[in-house]
């Protein structure tokens, strides 16, 4: 493995430094890690690769394997995987990420919380996600272009490769990230990778005058590399240990197409016609299809039978398996929510495992977000929050909200009923709404204990 040790023995050999950079990216890209969150990156986008690789065979005498180009071969994708994925970004980041100083936040970007869901989603597929600081705002660099440079002894980031190519017939476009700046590289034509564009430090600062107009001046410096990790709870993709689960239910809900195909056939037993070849048994179901009347000699018989499909069987199991995909993948299986008008209770425990999960991980985003500031040289100390965003039986959580308004105070209660109703983002407008109420209640008090 390639670390940044490594790197450092390449000294100032450009030649050295591409051979390092080649290296890493091939590396990557034949990693265990690297192939399964490119594999449950395409279940998140619905390809569901391995029930479109599946072909029937049969085997002849000689045990030899021809596909079956005879029998029915559906392909049927389930799409359960990017909805749990998609709850559970939502569970946790549907409201966005709470600052004690929302100055800092928006010195992170005015999109950030997007970029929050963006990372968040792909470190759950991936195992893990990178942001960028660009000195105005947070840009996620796609794991599946991306290779880390890992430090020796600490494990930590110390460089990275992102490269990007627009179609195998274009240039791929390599930039090389490291503490003191970055360097571009460039491969055409099927060559081999090229100087494009000199180290540069990440923030530029210019200046600008009537004679020479805007001139560059120096560069910002930075103690720290502009990339932070965002990792999964395991540090892995969370389609490990629910990889095959898909896989079954695509295959189960594909027999149970291929055999209901299969079922519409009626066969026949035919008995004392041995001497009937292929050609004569497909006379007989001709006839059969034109007269629907069958001439049976002395001592022969002619019976026919149908497929049953174990519709019932395939259901039960196809259930539970769908069951245990939820259990394994924390999701919320609302199959069972939507079976009815459930208590908060009911609801509380549907959400169990998922809430307990978005707990975890708490602890990562903030370290994330905390490695973000430290970066861009902003006060990381800061009180960072998240709401949950989870479905509710409105009615009894309005009812508890006002009955807690005592303990919780004017404000609280105020923000947690623009949660329940959705007002979340005119809830400044309605704190302000409600001082000027009061102002003015105030003002008319005041007026009437004059006049009295």
């Amino acid at each position: 493995m390639l670390t940044y040790s490594d790197l450092q023995k390449c000294g100032d050999s450009e030649q050295e430094r591409i051979f390092f950079i080649e290296g890493v990216i091939n590396e990557t890209c034949s990693s265990t890690a690297y192939k399964i969150a490119s594999k449950a990156m395409a279940y998140y986008k619905g390809e569901n690769p391995d029930i479109a690789e599946f072909e029937k065979y049969v085997y002849d005498l000689k045990g030899i394997a021809h596909l079956d180009k005879i029998s029915a071969n559906s392909k049927i994708r389930n799409g359960y995987y990017p909805l749990i994925i998609d709850e559970a970004v939502s569970h946790l980041l549907a409201n966005g990420v709470g600052f004690e100083n929302e100055e800092l936040k928006n010195k992170l970007g005015n999109n950030f919380d997007d970029r929050m869901k963006a990372l968040y989603r792909e470190a759950l597929i991936c195992g893990v996600s990178y942001g960028f600081y660009d000195g105005e705002k947070v840009i996620q660099i796609p794991y599946l272009q991306f290779a880390p440079v890992l430090d020796d002894y600490t494990g930590k980031l110390r460089a990275g490769i992102y490269w990007t190519q627009i179609d195998p017939s274009k240039p791929l476009t390599v930039y090389f990230y490291e503490q003191d700046g970055y360097t571009v590289y460039v491969k055409e034509d099927g060559g081999s990778l090229q100087l494009r564009q000199e180290k540069r430090r990440y923030i530029v600062d210019y200046l600008e005058n009537e004679a020479e107009g805007e001139y560059y001046v120096a560069d910002s410096s930075s103690s720290y590399l502009p990339i932070y990790p965002l990792y999964n709870l395991t540090g892995k993709s969370n389609i490990i240990g629910s990889l095959e689960i898909l896989i079954s239910l695509d295959l189960m809900a594909s027999q149970l197409v291929n055999n209901v195909s299969e079922s519409e056939i009626v066969y026949w037993i035919l008995k004392n016609y041995g001497g009937m070849d292929d050609i004569a048994d497909a006379n007989f179901i001709v006839n059969l299809m034109k007269s629907h009347i069958i001439h049976v000699e002395d001592e022969g018989s002619a019976e026919p039978h149908q497929v049953n499909v174990p519709f019932e069987a395939n259901d039960a199991a196809y259930a539970r398996l769908k069951a245990m995909l939820f259990e394994n993948l924390r999701g919320v299986n609302h199959e069972v929510m939507d079976a009815g008008n459930l208590t908060a209770t009911a609801i509380n425990s549907a959400y169990s495992r998922l809430r307990n999960f978005s707990g975890m991980i708490e602890s990562n985003l903030f370290d994330f977000i905390r490695g973000l500031l430290r970066i861009a040289g902003l006060n990381e100390d800061t009180a960072i929050t998240f709401e949950y965003n989870e479905t509710v039986n409105t009615t009894e959580a309005i009812s508890n909200i006002i009955a807690s308004a005592p303990w919780l105070g004017d404000r609280a209660t105020t923000k947690k009923l623009a949660f329940l109703n959705g007002l979340a983002d005119e809830l400044e407008q309605i704190e302000a709404d409600k001082a000027q109420a009061a102002m003015e209640q105030m003002q008319l008090l005041q007026q009437q204990m004059q006049n009295a």
